[in-house]
Formats: structure tokens, sequence, C-alpha cells
């Protein structure tokens, strides 16, 4: 039955019973006292996409985005929440206001890191290498192992409150991607932007002796030392040396020398080009052969060079060199080098081999150019704009982009091998779909001689074993995602199509420029001849509060589930010793862990994590993230769930109805200062939210929302209500149910507001404060903003005056507050209906000059700030819980100043609260200290009045610095 409502109860943490609204639309809305983020987190996103919110809808007002996929293998990490609150926050903000949203998300085929899960996974059940499995079976076990686990992440991405389009979901690995990449590098390769050449590798820097585990080898090896040998030299010239010292870190390469460099003042240098990036290049020069020693599985390669080494492993090689060196007195001996390289895959900790291999590449230069051009000529904005250098410097500078990998697992190149028997015909690369068309293709390119003589010859055709690089295919997503339905189209026209891009924002880390969104840039604008994308948003890497690196040996690695549903000590411990770490990497990441989080993580919920992510964007450069932080925007989400409870329970004493309050509604003229000086304060800040929202500024719009909840809405209008709520409406002259009316307003602001940063909080609030009945099923992502609503709360000369005021009286009673906090025992009591503090209004005795200018001013924002004081006498005296206060001029006080023991808070340049104060003993102190004290204040006060009293300081100042001096 429509609005039937069934009562569930819950328990979280021992704590008591919490009844969940269940209506009919299934809304879940829940009811209960204490904010629990749990509970809010836990039905909202299921309802949203129930509702199909995340769907685009029917609209040309479109926005395009394509989230960064992560590896199929991996979990949510910190840098993955911190993309995901970024995009969520756009996506959500651009619904609200009528735009149909297509945020795509997917998942990367992560070639190297799968392969490795797997490989391993295989070893650990069956005892099998994936080649006693051979290709076809091992990659049908990748499979069985993606169907198994694969949605993990996406569980924690849902987690955290992601509104993406899962019905356009794709898989990098999937049909049609894996078609747009084969046909991609086909097209490059037919085009003669791809070719095959032989090249090598990487490195890591280390220094002194190093002793290391590595597979393949049952002891440590040894290295960051130089070994010394000694070569004799054949007929030497008279008077010349008779032999040639060398060192070299690897002495089992020596199975590769082919020659020695000569050079007077370094005699380090042997010539190794088959294993040696810069030897290689020596050898191209000099045309030296390349002796290749190891194959790709490390061990040395059956060959007529190496006899008596073949078949074992390149640590077995490097002993056994070293003691037939030795045997033959060539061996010198060895010392710690003073930097070496060691280059060490980061998932299996083995040692990478400078190894010469075929490899296929892309020539970048066309490609990038037309890149830089784009970013240069802000066809595609870079933000920040800093970036635009970083991208100019690289894509001039850019190198031919490896291609290949030599692995199983990814998308395989589809390049084929063509050749003939006999070997009249010379064998043949070509790119295809097939053999049958690599074949055709293949004798498409021969001379009419050759195609004669190939159509009576048996063919060999033989596919590369090699895939793709990973860049390369995610590089064409935005082809895949965006560009339906032909998605390699023929060359368009930019300036012919309504559409400047393939999508309207990528938001991404820093780190991957060059990785990704380079590649984008280069290939996809190659095949659509448009941007991939408009406008690219960059955030920074995210480090701990000292700003370190987040390192599982270090112990400061922050989970965003940990912190979202909490974690205690042990568990976080768990988790680090499930971790692929050395025995002294573990008990040093375990003794970091208890150091920092000696309690472990509160569960503080999706939305405090997202908020604090959103605002620590502003810090551009690197995010040092602190749990304090975190808890922070806990408290804030449990301000404004207080907030809330506060507002509507006062709705229901006047029997008003939330969900039919408008601000537009409201008689101007039944409006006090406070109301007027709030509806200021609110308009403010939705100018600036949204315009720091529609330049992406996100920490500025989120702090934005939280100082006007903080400060403007509870701290001074809530509290500047309590006296008309509670009975006593002639202190502050307002009418209790147009002061709830205007709370009611500003709260479906606010909501609305903060919904991109808080999506389950605020769901929850605006659910039960804007529903019209029990049939409305309107989420708060579909309550379009309007400039309607603006104009309601725009504010007038009148409004902007009652906010100064406003100000004004606040800042008196938090003045008085402040020195009561600072002398609780020590402030002199009044007698009988005698104030014991008084405000001081500050004067200035010289007029003003000819022009008006001057202390002319001066002298009448003083009386104006006098008589805002009496005014609202009565009210500042209730809020600060003074039972009576004085307000007088500067001359009026001299006295009263000049006394003994006097304490003295300034508020604004023109008034400042002043207390006496007396002994612990009841005796007023020495006068000394205070005048002088007193005197001190007078004379930074002068500094300050002069400031703002300038004729380029009221020109020039920006508001906010007004508000603050103010």
């Amino acid at each position: 039955m429509a609005g039937q409502i069934m009562l569930q109860s819950l328990r979280v943490a021992n704590r008591s019973p919490i009844k969940t609204c269940v209506r009919a639309y299934a809304a879940p809305v829940h009811k209960f006292e204490k904010y629990e983020p749990k509970v809010v987190e836990s039905d909202w996103y299921a309802w949203w996409q129930k509702r199909g919110l995340f769907a685009p809808k029917r609209t040309d007002n479109k926005f395009t985005m394509l989230l960064p996929p992560p590896n199929v293998t991996g979990v949510l990490h910190i840098g993955h929440a911190l993309t995901l609150s970024i995009q969520d926050a756009i996506a959500r903000w651009n619904r609200m206001h009528g735009r149909s949203v297509n945020w795509v998300p997917g998942t990367d085929h992560a070639g190297i890191s799968m392969q490795s899960v797997v490989e391993k996974k295989l070893k650990r059940e069956t005892g099998q290498t994936r080649h006693d499995l051979g290709r076809e079976a091992f990659v049908d076990e990748v499979w069985k192992w993606k169907q198994q686990h694969g949605d993990r992440i996406k569980q924690q991405t849902t987690r955290i409150g992601a509104s993406l389009n899962w019905a356009e979901e794709y898989f990098t690995m999937d049909p049609q991607h894996s078609q747009v990449v084969r046909d991609a590098f086909i097209r490059l390769y037919d085009d003669g932007l791809v070719y095959r050449t032989t090249k090598m590798v990487d490195k890591l820097p280390t220094e002194g002796q190093l002793m290391l585990k590595v597979p393949g080898s049952k002891s440590r090896v040894e290295f960051g030392v130089l070994h010394s040998v000694e070569f004799q030299v054949v007929d030497p010239p008279a008077g010349g040396p008779l032999s040639v010292c060398v060192e070299t870190t690897r002495p089992e390469t020596m199975l590769g020398d082919v020659a020695l460099a000569i050079n007077s003042g370094d005699a380090r240098y042997k010539i190794t080009p088959a294993h040696d990036e810069n030897d290689y290049a020596c050898a191209q020069r000099l045309g030296l052969p390349a002796v290749q020693v190891f194959g790709p599985d490390g061990a040395v390669v059956q060959d007529a060079a190496v006899v008596g080494f073949a078949g074992i492993s390149r640590w077995q090689a490097r002993q056994k060199v070293i003691t037939l060196l030795t045997d033959s007195g060539a061996y010198m001996g060895k010392r710690d080098a003073e930097q070496s390289v060691i280059s060490r895959c980061s998932r299996s900790g083995d040692v990478i081999e400078p190894m010469l291999m075929p490899q296929w590449y892309v020539r970048c230069s066309e490609l990038a150019q037309r890149a830089n051009n784009l970013v240069q000529e802000k066809a595609i904005e870079l933000i920040p704009d800093r970036q635009r250098a970083v991208w100019n410097s690289w894509m001039s500078g850019i190198d031919d982009w490896c291609v290949s990998r030599q692995l199983w697992w990814g998308h395989r190149i589809p390049v084929y091998r063509v050749s003939w028997d006999g070997g009249e015909i010379g064998d043949m690369w070509v790119a295809a779909e097939s053999e049958q068309q690599a074949q055709l293709k293949a004798v498409g390119k021969l001379g009419s001689e050759d195609k004669a003589l190939a159509a009576n010859l048996q063919c060999t055709i033989i596919q590369d074993e090699d895939v793709l690089d990973t860049w390369f295919s995610s590089g064409l997503l935005p082809l895949t995602a965006f560009n339906q339905p032909s998605v390699l189209a023929p060359a368009r026209d930019m300036n012919a199509t309504n559409q400047p891009s393939l999508s309207s924002v990528l938001e991404t880390g820093q780190d991957i420029l060059f990785f990704w969104v380079a590649r984008m840039a280069m290939l996809c604008t190659y095949f659509a001849k448009v941007p991939p994308f408009s406008t690219v948003l960059l955030h920074p890497m995210v480090r701990d509060a000292q700003g370190r690196k987040m390192s599982k040996s270090l112990g400061n690695i922050i989970d965003p589930m940990d912190i979202i549903n909490g974690a205690e000590l042990s568990q976080l411990q768990k988790t680090l010793q499930n971790g692929h770490m050395t025995e002294q990497e573990l008990d040093k990441g375990m003794r970091e862990l208890k150091k920092l989080y000696p309690n472990g993580f509160q569960s503080f919920g999706a939305d405090a994590l997202r908020f604090t992510l959103l605002v620590y964007t502003q810090q551009t450069q690197q995010i040092n993230m602190s749990l304090d932080t975190i808890r922070a925007s806990y408290h804030f989400c449990n301000k404004l769930w207080n907030t809330f409870r506060f507002i509507h329970m006062h709705a229901a004493n006047l029997g008003l109805d939330a969900g039919q309050a408008c601000i537009a509604d409201i008689d101007q003229n039944q409006m006090s200062v406070f109301d007027r000086a709030l509806l200021s304060r609110l308009h403010a800040m939705l100018e600036t939210y949204h315009q720091a929202m529609s330049t992406y500024r996100l920490a500025v719009a989120a702090e934005t929302v939280r100082e006007f909840v903080q400060r403007d809405l509870c701290d001074r209008y809530i509290e500047a209500c309590k006296p008309a709520l509670y009975g006593n409406c002639n202190v502050t002259n307002q009418d209790p149910h147009v002061a709830v009316k205007v709370l009611l307003g500003a709260l479906d602001i606010v909501l609305r507001s903060l919904h991109p940063f808080m999506p389950f909080l605020s769901e929850e609030l605006w659910q039960q404060h804007a529903r019209k009945d029990a049939n409305d099923e309107l989420s708060i992502m579909e309550r379009e903003w309007s400039s309607a609503e603006s104009k309601a709360i725009a504010h007038d000369s009148r409004s902007e005056e009652e906010n100064d005021a406003s100000i004004l009286v606040f800042g008196a009673v938090s003045g008085i507050r402040s020195l009561k906090q600072q002398h609780p025992t020590r402030l002199q009591a009044g007698t009988g209906s005698a104030a014991r503090l008084t405000i001081v209004v500050t004067v200035p005795e010289r007029a003003a000059d000819a022009g008006g200018r001057g202390a002319g001013v001066d002298r009448a924002t003083a009386e104006r700030v006098r008589e805002i004081a009496t005014k609202h006498e009565a009210c500042i005296a209730l809020m600060s819980k003074e039972l009576a206060i004085r307000i007088c001029t500067a001359s009026d006080s001299d006295s009263s100043a000049a006394d003994s023991g006097t304490a003295v808070v300034v508020v604004t340049p023109y008034m400042r609260i002043v207390g006496q104060l007396v002994d612990n003993d009841g005796q007023q102190p020495q006068s000394a200290k205070s005048v002088a004290a007193v005197a001190k204040l007078e004379t930074e006060l002068a500094k300050v009045r002069k400031v703002v009293g300038s004729e380029g300081y009221r020109r020039s100042a920006p508001e906010a610095v007004k508000e603050a001096d103010r």
C-alpha cells in the first residue's frame, strides 16, 4: 500500500535500536537520534540505482566523463577514493543543473599484474607454470580469476557512493574494446606509424654493498660492488701497458663482452652490447657484434660463445665466472660501488636484466605535435594551468613508444610474419585481423614476379607472441565509450561538428599525465579528429601527514574502506601481514602502524572521507593527509545532523510543514535584522559556491558551505533565534514562525549544496526535510537549481547593512565570551543592576577634511557602531549570558581604562570589550601592567584604524577581507 510504513529494528555497535522507515517506494529514510554513518550510508545507493538516476537523460545538454580504469586485480586505495570523490561531485552537480550525465566506469585488464597473480595462484595450487598449461589454457585460467574476483573493486566503488552509469561498464579485454585496439594498431601500422626494431630497458639506484634475496637463487646475491678484472694486452707496443684493468658490477655479462673502451682518465669500461643500453648504443656506432648471453627466462642461452655455461641461471653464472677468473689470476678483487644500478620488478622482486629484444614501436613525433598544439591552443584545458609547461616539455622531446610486452595476458599484437618456402621471397611483417587477411595483405605488397612465384609456394604465417602495452589499450578508451556507433570513423572536420571533444572532462592524477592523458590525446585525436576531452583536471599525489609517500614498510597506508567502515589495530596489522614484504619491512611496518594508529580507525563513513579529500584538493602540489582532518569532517557531518534535528524540532513545535517551507513566501517586512542578515550571507555563499563548482574549484565550494553552516547558520543565526524560539521575542524582535521558515529554507539550500560532497547524509536529511507526501519519490539530485531561488534570497542594500549589524552584534557577543573565558574567576562582579563589562565604542576626535574624507568617515562609522550596539544591547547581554553591560564612547571610559587591572578584548577598530580584574583575594592588582597593556592595545588599534580608514582599502580590499576586519 502506498505510504505504508514498516519499522525495522537495527542495532549498531551495542547502541540503542535504530528504526528504519521503509515506504512502499523504498526510500530508506532512517529515524534515530545520533548520527550513524554505517546506517545512513547502507541503503541509498541501491535506491538510486533502482530509480535509474545514474543513467543519462534524453537531452542535448550533455556532460560526459570517463572514470580512469583501476586494475582488475586491485583494491580501492586512497588515490582511487580521491578520484571518485572529485568526479562524483562533478557528476552530481551537473545533474542538479539539468544536464544529461554519462559517467562511464570500467576496469583495466592489468596485463603484468594479472598474469603475475594467476601465475602465483597456479604455482601454489597445482605446482604448474603457465608454460606447462600452454597459452590458450593459461588465458582461460586468467578469465576464470576475473569472473571470481573481478568485482571486488566495483563493490568498493559503490560503497564510496560513485554515481556511475554501470549500464555502460567496460572491461578493457571486452570484445568491443578489443576490436577497437586491433583496428587502431592496424591503421597505425598501415599509415607507417608503427615499426619493429631492437632496443633496451630500466633502472633503480643504490649505494654500497647489498645482499638481496632474489627469485631463482637459494642464497642471497651480492649487489652494489665493483669487481676488478685484468685483461692481458696481446702484442703490447714498446713502452705500452702489459695489461688493462676494468671494473664491472655484473661479471656474468663478461660472457658477452666484445670490446674494451679505453680512456686514459678512466680505466673501468668494457663493452657488452647485448646487455647494456649504453654499450648497445656504442656498438651501433662502431659496428660491433652483439652476443646474447641470457634468454627471457634468465638462464644462459645455448650458444657456442658460452660453452660450459648454457642452461645455468645468471646468478650461478656470476659465481662461475668469478671462480674461473680467480683461478686464472685475472680477478683482482672487489670494492663498494659508489653508485650502482639495480632494476627490480615491483611485483616479484626479481632483478630486471637489460636485454636486447625486438619490439614494436609507435612513431610519436607527429602524434605528439598535434596533441601539444591542442593544449597550447586551449582546445584541451589543463587545470592547474602550470601543467601546460610540463606537457609542452614532454611532447616536444618525446621518444618513440615501445608498445610490445612479453606477456600472454593482454591484447595480442595483430601482426603476422609471412614467409614462403625456398627463401627466394623475403619474409614480411603485416598487420591484419587474421591469418587469411595477413596472407592477402602480404601478397598484395609483392611485385608481379614475386606474386607469380608465391602462388606456387607453401606460405607460413605466424602471429607475434607479444601483447600490447596496457597504456595503448587504455589510451583508446574514449573512442570505445563516446564515439559510437563508428569508433574509428574516417577523419572528421572539427569545425563541421557540434562536438568539440569526445567527452567533457577527464579527472585523474598528475602522475599519469604522460602515461595515460597524453596517449589518449595522441591516439584519439588521430582517429576521431577531435580531442578526447575538453578539460583535464589533475589532482596531486596523496601522502601521509608528514608528507611521506604511503607504503607498507612505513605503516602509514590509509585504506579508504578502513576509514569508512572502521578497523581495529589488529585488523590493520593482519592486512599488513598479508602483503608481500620482507621480515625487516614487516617488522618496521608493524611498529610504525602501532605508533601512528594505536586505536585503529573509528567508522567515519564515506561522506566524511569524501569531504576531507575534496577539501584537500586545494593543496595542489601534494596532499598531506591527516586522520585529524577526517575526524573534523566527521564532526561536521554530526553537527549538520544535530542542526537538522534542532530546526525540525522547532518546526514541529510551531506546526510548520518543512516540505512546504519556502523563503520566497516569507514577507520581507516581517523579517528581523538577523533574518535578513542570514539571507544576505546565504546569497553570498550560493554565489561563491556555484562559481567555484563551475570552475572545478571544489575545495573552495566545500569550504564555503562548511563556513556558512558553522559560522553564519549555527554560531550566529541559530544563537540569535534561540530567545524567540524559547518565548522571548522582544529581545531580538524576531517572529519565531519567520525564523523557523528562514531556517528551513536555508537548510534546504545547504543540503543541496552539500549533496555533491556528502551524497548519503544530504539525501537522508533532505528526504525527511523536503518530501511533500508519501508518494514523492524525488531524489535530492533531481532537485535542480534554478535562478528563481537566487532571486528569492537576493540581498539588497538593507540586508547588506543589516548583515553588517548582525556581524557587529555577534562580534560583541564573541568578545564578551572570550573575555570571560580568558578570566573565568577574576572579572570584577557588578553590584545590583550595575554592569561588570563595558562595550567601548571609539570615536575619532579629529574632524573630516574639506572633501569629507578621513576621520569624518571614521566618526560616522563609530556612531553607527554605537547605534547598533545600543539598539541590540539586551540581545548582546542575553546571548553572552551577561546580566548587564554598559555601552559608552572612549572618552566615557577613559577612567575605567586607566584603572588598575583592566582586561580588554578588541572586537573591531571601533569596538572593544573592557572588564575590571581582581586578584584571587578579591583585591584589584597593581595598575602599571594593566595600563601598559591597554596602551599597547590602543597603539595597535590606531594602526588598524588607519589602514581600514584609508580610501584605497575601502576601494580595493576584497569583501571577505573587509568582513574579517570588521
